[in-house]
């Protein structure tokens, strides 16, 4: 296992240099920056990472993760109106379908901004979507 760690590391450090979108992004995490950035951001988001949707897959009971493995769409991203925190962003999503489907809002922590986009590559709690 401890062999493959530095391997694991260095085939990442490759694709994110040879990816020129992923080079050149801004890793901005939400704990650092003031509400008026993250508005900014969040109304920037053009789409959610790989990363962001498997935890959002892996959150919850058994329930969401079988709807959210069937169908996850991403629904919007919005600041937080109450009961959530109005000075966060948030994703809304839905999962499964329009019938038997669930709604939650998921914090995002950490956002990848360069010219072109937004995206939110880190995810975190989950909440009942109001």
């Amino acid at each position: 296992m401890r062999a493959l760690c530095p391997a694991f590391l260095a085939v990442t450090a490759l694709f994110a240099t040879s990816h020129s979108a992923l080079a050149e992004s801004i890793w901005l995490e939400t704990g650092r920056l003031n509400v008026s950035e993250i508005k900014v951001l969040c109304d920037r988001v053009s789409d959610v990472r790989l990363l962001g949707r498997m935890q959002m897959i892996t959150s919850g009971d058994d329930r969401w993760r079988r709807l959210s493995r069937q169908e996850l769409v991403i629904e919007a991203t919005a600041m937080g109106v109450a009961p959530l925190d109005p000075s966060r962003c948030y994703v809304i999503a839905h999962a499964g379908s329009v019938a038997e489907g669930e709604r939650r809002a998921f914090e995002v922590r950490d956002f990848i901004s360069d010219n072109e986009r937004t995206s939110i590559f880190v995810i975190g709690r989950a909440y009942d979507a109001p």
